[in-house]
């Protein structure tokens, strides 16, 4: 014993540490490039995104932040590789609703979204919003209700899958208005885009960004957004509450947020948790999350894991009274 004191003494006075090798890491961390993995293809769904909070996050610890796109079997790919890389904080997941929403429709997805991440914080939230053909004749929300109420069945929604995000909002405004439209399933955004274009579906909800594109094409329309305020890209486009529609689950519009692997240290989640945070102040941030209708968020990293407990409820909640089971 004292032998043991007086090495660790003798360390000290030169200036050795004697810290257990794990405390080492995290107080230099980090130390070496760090990498986000994104479930879509670069450009799409939450992607660009991912590279303004990237891009702001290498300004602030000093080390360059990638990302890495792992499209593929419903965000089940990206959220594997995500869980199973090692916990030191050198690889987090960029995650949204639809992360949440998979393991209540996909059987085999393969990762415990509450169990298998630690939260580090919200990234962002980018609402919703509804594009609907110029071939619908209706001017606002209330007049394509009453359309759609006058013709059951003969209105229809474009979305991206069941229980994507797009369909999930979808579900939440037929829901509200006490409309019986049909569900048109497409592998992309932009088929269902399209097909409005040429006036074969009635509407589809999508992105911000790509709401903002629909704005200034005049075969198309956008009659409503999520959130709880207009956007700055889309001033005339009233938010669904403004037209009396209540869109559970999507009151703050779509929300994105940074995760790490389970067992990640917390001095580590603290660190990058603060980082996230001070992006607020970052206006080249800002400006570029207008750009696509994109909000920053933040907040505490228990704030956001009870957000996505409360999420989880209310999806498996929501699926449940649908009929939609696990495949």
């Amino acid at each position: 014993m004292f032998r043991l004191k007086f090495v660790a003494r003798a360390m000290f006075a030169l200036g050795v540490s004697v810290l257990p090798a794990q405390a080492q890491d995290d107080a230099g961390y980090p130390a070496r490039s760090i990498k986000i993995i994104v479930a879509f293809p670069p450009g799409g769904g939450p992607d660009p995104i991912a590279r303004i909070v990237a891009s702001s996050l290498e300004r602030r610890l000093g080390k360059p932040v990638v990302v890495e796109n792992m499209p593929g079997g419903s965000g089940a790919i990206a959220a594997r590789a995500a869980a199973r890389a090692a916990a030191d904080g050198y690889t987090l997941l960029l995650a949204d609703m639809s992360f949440i929403v998979a393991p209540h429709t996909m059987a085999n997805f393969g990762v415990k979204p509450l169990k298998d991440f630690e939260p580090i914080g919200w990234a962002a939230t980018s609402p919703f919003t509804m594009i609907v053909s110029a071939a619908v004749p209706a001017s606002n929300l209330a007049e394509y209700i009453n359309i759609a109420k006058a013709k059951p069945g003969e209105m229809m929604i474009g979305h991206a899958g069941i229980g994507s995000t797009p369909h999930l909002a979808a579900v939440s405004f037929v829901r509200s208005a006490a409309i019986e439209p049909r569900y048109i399933p497409y592998r992309g955004a932009s088929d269902a885009m399209s097909n409005a274009m040429s006036g074969l579906i009635s509407s589809l909800f999508s992105s911000a960004s790509l709401g903002i594109s629909a704005s200034g094409n005049d075969k198309l329309k956008v009659l409503g957004l999520t959130g709880n305020h207009r956007l700055k890209m889309m001033p005339n486009v009233p938010t669904f509450a403004e037209s009396g529609i209540k869109m559970r689950g999507f009151e703050d519009g779509a929300w994105f947020g940074i995760l790490a692997p389970a067992g990640t240290p917390q001095p580590i989640i603290a660190k990058l948790n603060g980082a996230l945070n001070d992006m607020k102040s970052d206006t080249d941030m800002k400006v570029r999350f207008d750009a696509i209708g994109a909000e920053f968020k933040g907040g505490s990293s228990k704030a956001y894991h009870d957000f996505m407990v409360e999420q989880d409820v209310l999806w498996a909640t929501t699926l449940d009274e649908l009929g939609v089971k696990p495949e």
